[in-house]
């Protein structure tokens, strides 16, 4: 019954949202301004020094109006803003005069690529070379003469894109200027005569604590990407081809309990463009030893710890595979499903059993047609797994499969209609080799925004379906939703369903099936100064949870969460949470027990310093209590930085956690019954991160982080009636079981990165990692911490060299 309503609530939002395509011209009433792009025959300079002859005949743009805090104002006589723009067939060409009349005023923190919320002033060039209201490429320069570039879909930013462009700045008594080279090959665009292209200019003014744009952007309705102006001019464009070689090759030393290892790789990730809207990514014989350090925590909660895509090659240009929520790319390469239950026979153990599956290699197509229908392919291979076992009587060795040979595939399609709107299939695949699961889960997509930009409406349904040895298990999930985008007062409605067969894991991720939630939101939105804020806004949240089959309550909550921003820079907030009674799900690690868990509140706040100051500090704490209960729990954290000069950052950061009697999950009796009792946990996270800029182009970079938990579980256990109270049973501790735990580990991080020429980078690294975990549960952090440091010690030692070679160059040069 829930499933044919879910339907029906899809088909209607569906016709709904054709019927409003069908009318809709423009999604706003906007007025957009037009600029000329020029073409040219020679090329200027790039050097940030934009007073040559050549920019002299090219028209400038001006003009811009405040995007905050004062949205609309326009423009201060004091700090106007000047660009132009030039074009031929390789290339864009911009120039921006960004005029200051206390240049000295002018923030210039060092930082590298895109790392643009740096103490600087800022300059952005936003094209959207299908202008369809939605998408944006974003190439920025900071008065520093960083670089930064990013895809936006909407107010979504993906700085995980990387293209290789040009850009310079200068300072002098007028205020800053930039330059900027950006070629063909880092956009897509149709290949037509005439070019339909909308852009948006943007600065920030971080002395005044102002942001400016091109075409005005009213904040207090739709999205900023539908606000672009208009270019016009781009005509006969004749692109070079799109081919861009990254080889790389890599030296890793590494020395762990006395035994030394050194490894020599070499491989090259290539970028293709197949014809003038798609772009074809390959890894090949990929190599990941330098990702940055999974943020392991003491797991004890009924789900898997899951972590960031650190991989470049999953997070450039992936924002079209993660529409509808089914593509979690660490799947990719993880943790071999069979890891932990390899088969032992008598006298058997283990003396290898790898942790990850490897990488084998890697591709991706992506890109958008004239008609705006957007095609992604994923696909990659991880090659077959095994354990290796041997006997202690006759030391014979045999091996086992953990997880086989491997293919992972994404498909998707996504139409974008009505200028703001679009309605997405996607389709993830698992296969694996021999008698293991394979799965394809599929979700349909709408997100839709009517013509006002006053509303928008998204429905999602999705399917999993397992294929295991013994069946087929088939999933449903789906969310709809619609909420107010325009005004101050923003409602949100949703629904949430998960039946209990969901599970879309093999290459997506989700923690809960059995479930549905009702959501109502309503947000309060002062988007101008008022007195001493610049800005402020309180939401409302209402959740309210059930389980499926049966169906029952499982718990509701109540939120308020109010935001404060000053003049000054300060900001601050509080979160209000209440919590009714909880029947748990999932804690009992049983299908059909609940564990209860009594009424409850959370109060908290946080306090953030302006960043501007050379010292700035962020302060987070919370207190957790029950009602009628013993639980109770508090957590601090503080952050505190100190930017010693424009090239040297340091931050510190101390989180405080501590919880206690929590009645939780401790082990299943001979009966198949959960056995619960209360649990204390205490943990403290200790981090540093530094960075030292010598310049825009190289960096040595710190990175600390001391992780140390622990649990003690009240040996007064309990077992679960059918409504999940506790009772009390006569199960005791085994010899060899204990379930307190000491969890401490130490990650240390020290490189050097230079950008020694365009897209082409050397990076030194030096590692150390520690790591610990045993039963004391009651030991103090100084304790625990003499004992890690008695664990061996990992130190790794690694070069990795990548040079971009782009194949236009590189036929210049033979000819040469």
């Amino acid at each position: 019954m829930q499933f044919k309503f879910i339907l029906t609530w899809l088909v209607v939002v569906l016709a709904f949202a054709k019927a409003e395509s069908q009318i809709a011209q423009d999604t706003l009433d906007i007025k957009r301004k037009v600029y000329r792009a020029t073409r040219v025959s020679t090329l200027p300079v790039i050097d940030g020094k934009p007073f040559e002859k050549f920019w002299d005949a090219i028209p400038s743009g001006g003009d811009f109006v405040m995007v905050e805090p004062s949205n609309g104002q326009k423009e201060r006589d004091t700090h106007t803003t000047k660009f132009k723009v030039a074009y031929d067939d390789n290339a864009l060409y911009v120039a921006a005069f960004l005029y200051d009349n206390n240049p000295k005023s002018i923030p210039r923190q060092f930082s590298q690529r895109d790392e643009i919320n740096a103490q600087a002033d800022v300059f952005g060039f936003f094209l959207n070379n299908y202008n369809n209201q939605i998408n944006q490429t974003k190439f920025f320069a900071t008065s520093a003469n960083a670089l930064g570039d990013a895809i936006a879909e909407g107010n979504r930013e993906d700085f995980s894109y990387n293209v290789v462009f040009k850009s310079e700045t200068s300072i002098n008594e007028l205020g800053w200027f930039v330059e900027m080279k950006i070629p063909y090959r880092t956009l897509r665009f149709p290949e037509i005569e005439k070019q339909d292209w909308s852009f948006q200019v943007f600065r920030r003014i971080r002395a005044l604590n102002e942001e400016y744009s091109y075409n005005f952007v009213d904040i207090t309705k739709g999205i900023s990407t539908q606000y672009d102006a208009l270019m016009t001019g781009v005509e006969n464009i004749n692109p070079p081809l799109r081919l861009n070689l990254y080889p790389y090759a890599t030296i890793v030393n590494d020395n762990f309990n006395g035994v030394q290892t050194t490894e020599y790789n070499a491989g090259m990730d290539l970028k293709y463009g197949i014809n003038d809207a798609f772009t074809l990514d390959a890894t090949l014989i990929p190599d990941f030893g330098q990702v940055a350090f999974d943020q392991v925590v003491l797991n004890l909660g009924p789900f898997e710890q899951t972590f960031g895509e650190n991989r470049a090659f999953f997070n450039e240009g992936t924002d079209l595979f993660n529409k509808g929520g089914i593509f979690f790319s660490r799947r990719i390469g993880q943790t071999p499903s069979g890891f932990g239950n390899v088969n032992l026979l008598e006298n058997e153990y283990i003396i290898d059993n790898p942790n990850n599956a490897k990488l084998l290699n890697a591709v991706k197509i992506t890109g958008r047609t004239v008609n705006r229908l957007g095609i992604g392919f994923l696909n990659a291979v991880t090659e077959k797994t095994e354990a290796t076992i041997e006997n202690l009587l006759n030391n014979e060795r045999r091996t086992e499969i953990t997880e086989p040979f491997t293919n992972y595939n994404m498909f998707i399609l996504d139409q974008q209609f009505s200028k703001n709107s679009s309605i997405a299939l996607s389709t993830a695949s698992t296969l694996r080799n021999g008698s293991f699961t394979d799965a394809i889960v599929n979700a349909l997509v709408l997100d839709h925004n009517d013509k006002n930009a006053s509303n928008n409406y998204r429905a999602e349904l999705k399917m999993s379906n397992r294929l295991t040895p013994t069946g087929t298990q088939t999933g449903i999930a789906s969310e709809t939703s619609w909420r107010k985008t325009r005004g101050r007062w923003r409602p949100r409605l949703a629904h949430f369903y998960r039946d209990k067969n969901w599970n879309p894991n093999d290459l997506g991720r989700n923690f809960q099936n059995n479930t549905q939630t009702f959501a109502a939101d309503l947000s309060y939105n002062q988007f101008v100064p008022v007195g001493i804020f610049n800005r402020y806004d309180i939401d409302f949240r209402i959740r309210h949870r059930r389980q499926i089959d049966p169906d029952i309550a499982t718990n509701s909550e109540f939120n308020i969460n109010p935001f404060f921003s000053t003049r000054e820079r300060l900001a601050f907030g509080g979160d209000i949470n209440f919590f009714t009674k909880n029947l748990n799900q999932f804690e009992a690690r049983k299908v059909g027990q609940v564990v209860r868990y009594e009424p409850s509140y959370f109060t908290g706040g946080f306090i953030s310093t302006d960043y501007r100051k050379k010292f700035a500090t962020d302060i987070r704490l919370g207190r957790f209590k029950r009602f009628n209960d013993i639980e109770e729990s508090y957590n601090f954290n503080i952050s505190p930085r100190y930017r010693f000069s424009d090239q040297f950052l340091l931050i510190y950061r101390l989180a405080w956690d501590k919880n206690d009697n929590r009645i939780s999950y401790v082990d299943t009796d001979i009966n198949d019954n959960p056995i619960v009792s209360r649990r204390h946990t205490h943990s403290v996270e200790n981090r540093v991160s530094g960075t030292y800029n010598f310049n825009n182009k190289q960096a040595l970079s710190l990175s600390f982080r001391n992780f140390w938990s622990r649990a003690t579980f009240s040996r007064d256990f309990k077992e679960l009636d059918s409504n999940g109270a506790a009772i009390p049973t006569d199960y005791t501790l085994t010899d060899d079981f204990d379930p307190d735990a000491n969890f401490n580990v130490w990650n240390l991080d020290l490189s050097y990165r230079w950008r020694f020429a365009p897209g082409s980078e050397a990076t030194l690294l030096y590692r150390n990692s520690i790591f610990n975990f045993d039963n004391q549960g009651d030991i103090t952090f100084q304790d625990s911490l003499d004992e890690l440091f008695t664990q061996p010690s990992r130190h790794n030692l690694s070069l990795r060299v990548t040079y971009f070679l782009d194949f236009n160059d590189a036929k210049r040069w033979f000819k040469a």
